[in-house]
């Protein structure tokens, strides 16, 4: 009589129970993935505008670049670059962009730093800096509701800014020029921001 092999044991998978842990938190398949997509875009972005900036500068990059730096330094670089521009179009669209980005960036740090809590009722939410118990945090507070539409919308609007530092970047000008180009980084800017404070909602019903 052949006897049944016991089950393999795999420890991270036996003792971490990921999956379950995950549903403990509200995150599914589809919330997972957009999340995933929006924290990818985000990287990608902040990669393309390093070469962005140099691409404004109209020079090539240097061994010690001052662009290696954080996001939020690397903007007021791209920043300056964007001010110097004669064409007002283009200009503006990038003065959009920017102000978008900075909005993005502050959903991913909210998503990346942000502790998870589940609601009884379903739906969660991430709380970046929490200050419960009267702690008083160095950095402020952040939050964001991953409700499916409003991660759409955030994904959606992750891949706009990530198309367009990607075309300014690889001297792609025809991406920039597509009719709705411009119309998407109005939206993108809108919504990011929107999502971006603590006391929105996604009950709120604007888009």
């Amino acid at each position: 009589m052949t006897q049944a092999r016991p089950s393999r044991v795999w420890p991270t998978r036996d003792f971490g129970r990921g999956e379950a842990i995950q549903a403990r938190l509200g995150i599914d398949l589809i919330s997972g993935e957009l999340l995933a997509a929006i924290i990818i875009f985000a990287a990608n972005i902040e990669f393309h505008l390093e070469g962005a900036i140099w691409k404004l500068r109209g020079q090539a990059m240097t061994p010690k670049p001052d662009t290696d730096t954080k996001v939020t330094d690397r903007l007021r670089l791209f920043d300056v670059e964007v001010a110097n521009l004669t064409d007002d179009n283009q200009r503006k669209m990038l003065e959009t962009w920017s102000k978008a980005t900075r909005s993005g960036f502050i959903i991913r740090n909210n998503i990346v730093h942000g502790v998870t809590i589940p609601f009884p009722t379903g739906g969660t939410m991430m709380m970046r800096n929490p200050q419960w118990g009267g702690v008083q945090r160095k950095q402020s507070f952040g939050s964001f509701s991953p409700d499916d539409s409003v991660l759409r919308m955030t994904r959606d609007s992750f891949a706009t800014l990530f198309r367009v530092i990607h075309a300014l970047a690889a001297d792609h000008p025809n991406v920039l020029m597509e009719p709705l180009a411009s119309r998407a980084l109005n939206e993108a800017r809108s919504m990011l921001g929107e999502f971006a404070d603590h006391t929105y909602g996604p009950h709120h019903e604007k888009y």
